[in-house]
């Protein structure tokens, strides 16, 4: 059991750490207008002093490049932003990417990330235009199309990143899109809602954004927010539907790996000294009752691809979901979080995932035999849900809805099936280590017969006498 919870964690730790991407702090409000600032001076000066501008910058970045104190490195991410700015401005889109890229993890990230995105956006369509332009040659058709194929993974990915900031991040949208173009105009919009609108367009050909659009028809079509929360239900149960034969099987191995905890006590106490002999003896046990310690790790991971696909899917239709109300939740495209003194902390919904989390683990968890593994198994029952939340804070709360109706129904199906032993001790039917229940004697008990003997003979000495 222990191998089945850690090899889910190894699994869903990567996928949602690589799902909600690189995210990070927003800019603060008055940096972010003395950055556009900047850009919108550098917007109005010549080719010859843009070139002198940018030689300045390079040399400085040089001379901080390396730095440990931290006033100084983010003197040198705001250098190498406009760097890139300047780049950007030469029409050298390649060098300015590769500069953006280069603070995308600093606290000018959401700027660059959103610069990235936009020059991607914009050379990407130019080259979908040569691409199909006939009057070029075939050669260099060719090589558009797979600049426009390479542009546009490489906007998904800087806007994969943008739309995983904190609620109420600002993104610079500038018109037109790139430096090279100008005059320009600046607009600060919502970060989240911009990146998930352009990424709309990368996934609508997406099957499982299909069978989300689908789900929403059926349910009530657009337009409607109970359609969407309806698709929510909808994918839980199909996706439990599914799933149910392997859960089963989870199940059941669990299930008697519980029942034969007695036996396996008895094991420990006996050879608490002889490790090796333990684990022959614990084998022997196994193979004597036909249970496979690691039966219940294959179905769980067989059950991965789907969660996974699920997950993606939500994903995916995410920009849909925008603006859809549920209970208290005023949008199901934004996380589930509750700022208090300017930390964001789980919501309602979170933490009621995170109660079922709880309830789920206490239900599955198989006896202790020592007082070291009881006391890892209380560590477990409360750290993981903690630690669950955490992680899953920062996803979109439609997610986190179909996580926890996934989580109730898999409850109440583990419910149902680990209750069994219950009713077998109680002498429905003898498990795979009990000793068959010998057969209750029939008849009147020994007492009752002892008395009656007792009565007849008196009764015939009565009789002699007269």
């Amino acid at each position: 059991m222990k191998l089945a919870r850690l090899a889910l964690l190894l699994l869903l730790l990567p996928l949602l750490a690589g799902c909600m991407g690189a995210g990070g702090v927003p800019l603060p409000a008055d940096q972010a207008m003395l950055v556009r600032d900047q850009f919108e001076e550098l917007d109005r000066l010549s080719r010859t002093e843009i070139d002198d501008h940018l030689k300045t910058l390079q040399d400085e970045i040089a001379r901080l490049e390396g730095t440990k104190d931290r006033t100084l490195r983010s003197e040198l991410n705001r250098k190498k932003l406009y760097a890139a700015y300047c780049w950007e401005r030469r029409g050298d889109f390649t060098d300015a990417e590769r500069m953006y890229a280069e603070v995308a993890n600093t606290e000018y990230g959401s700027v660059a990330s959103f610069r990235i995105a936009q020059i991607a956006e914009y050379v990407a369509g130019q080259s979908q235009q040569q691409g199909s332009d006939t009057s070029l040659p075939a050669e260099r058709r060719l090589e558009a199309e797979e600049i426009a194929k390479l542009q546009q993974k490489q906007a998904q990915q800087a806007l994969d990143r943008g739309s995983n900031y904190p609620v109420g991040t600002r993104a610079m949208l500038r018109t037109p899109p790139v430096a090279s173009l100008t005059p320009a105009s600046w607009q600060l919009v919502d970060m989240r809602h911009e990146c998930y609108q352009r990424l709309d367009k990368y996934y609508r050909q997406a099957a499982s954004y299909k069978v989300f659009e689908f789900l929403v028809l059926i349910s009530g079509g657009e337009g409607r927010e109970f359609s969407y929360v309806l698709a929510i239900f909808l994918i839980a149960v199909l996706a439990k539907l599914i799933t149910t034969p392997l859960s089963a099987a989870q199940f059941r191995s669990m299930r008697n790996m519980q029942r034969m905890q007695p036996e396996i006590k008895k094991l420990q106490a006996k050879y608490k000294d002889d490790k090796q002999q333990l684990a022959k003896a614990q084998m022997e046990l196994f193979k004597e009752a036909k249970v496979n310690p690691l039966s219940s790790c294959l179905p769980m991971l067989i059950q991965m691809p789907i969660l996974i696909w699920v997950y993606y899917g939500i994903r995916h239709f995410v920009y849909r979901f925008d603006g859809v109300h549920f209970l208290y939740i005023n949008n199901l495209a934004n996380p589930d979080v509750v700022p208090i003194g300017g930390t964001q902390f789980p919501g309602p919904l979170l933490l009621l995932y995170g109660v079922s989390m709880y309830f789920s683990q206490k239900l599955i968890a198989t006896p202790a035999t020592t007082p070291e593994q009881e006391q890892q198994q209380k560590m477990m029952a409360y750290m993981m849900p903690v630690m669950f939340l955490f992680i899953l804070k920062s996803l979109p709360a439609a997610f986190i809805l179909y996580w926890l109706l996934q989580n109730i129904l898999m409850t109440g199906h583990q419910y149902l099936m680990m209750r069994v032993p219950a009713v077998q001790t109680a002498g429905a039917e003898p498990g795979p280590t009990m000793a068959p229940q010998r057969p209750k004697p029939t008849g009147p008990p020994p007492e009752a017969l002892e008395k009656l003997t007792q009565g007849t003979q008196r009764a015939k000495k009565k009789r002699k006498k007269y």
